[in-house]
């Protein structure tokens, strides 16, 4: 009777460390990512690489639009501004004709019209890098002057280009006033390289796999 009793007790026992023990691995679980995330009062702003890999990339080039369209509707630049595009290119190699830096810049340029910057098509006038002879550049200081309408806009070019790395392609864009060379906008933002930006950068060769250290083929 009492062999039985201490059996019975002895399994119960071993029962309940058991669900403490896994309640405290759950327990330090939820500690060690509250401590990652907020150690510093701040939340993460970097994303691991397969949930960045994961968005569309036109959704992560709107997004840099944005950025860029924050400063333009400052006064920097009026809606009523011209904005002409340079198409993006490879920093490391200024002849490359790869189609990426053309979709990019396509959609850079779609998005900011669709926020209501007045992207240009062709190539600016020589009068866009000129203030006007009746003009005191010096009025342009005041924003409230400009965004009023009563002294003439002044134009901008879209420009930017990329660094390809192992993981990930570099982007810089900025847009710059004409008549001065002022960046009234510029922002740096990075894009996965996925197979769909692998088909559209040709000198990224896809992985051919590893190659077996143990001999595997017999002469």
């Amino acid at each position: 009777m009492n062999k039985a009793v201490l059996i019975l007790l002895t399994i119960s026992t071993t029962l309940l460390m058991a669900g403490c023990g896994n309640r405290m691995w759950e327990d330090s679980k939820e500690a060690t990512s509250e401590t990652f995330d907020y150690v510093f009062d701040t939340a993460p702003t970097a994303r691991s690489y397969h949930e960045t890999s994961s968005i569309p990339l036109i959704e992560l080039n709107y997004r840099a639009a944005d950025v860029l369209y924050s400063n333009v509707g400052k006064g920097e630049l009026t809606l009523e501004s011209a904005v002409f595009v340079k198409p993006f290119t490879n920093q490391n190699d200024p002849g490359d004709n790869a189609i990426f830096g053309s979709v990019v810049t396509q959609q850079i340029a779609d998005r900011l019209v669709q926020r209501g910057v007045l992207i240009t098509e062709g190539s600016p006038n020589v009068t866009d890098y000129l203030y006007k002879k009746d003009v005191n550049p010096e009025k342009y200081k005041n924003l409230t002057t400009v965004m009023s309408g009563k002294l003439p806009p002044r134009s901008g070019m879209l420009t930017g280009n990329y660094v390809i790395g192992d993981n990930y392609v570099y982007m810089s864009s900025k847009v710059v006033r004409l008549v001065d060379s002022a960046v009234v906008s510029a922002h740096n933002w990075t894009l996965p390289i996925s197979d769909n930006i692998r088909q559209m950068l040709p000198q990224l060769t896809k992985s051919e796999g590893m190659v077996p250290t143990v001999k595997n083929k017999f002469d």
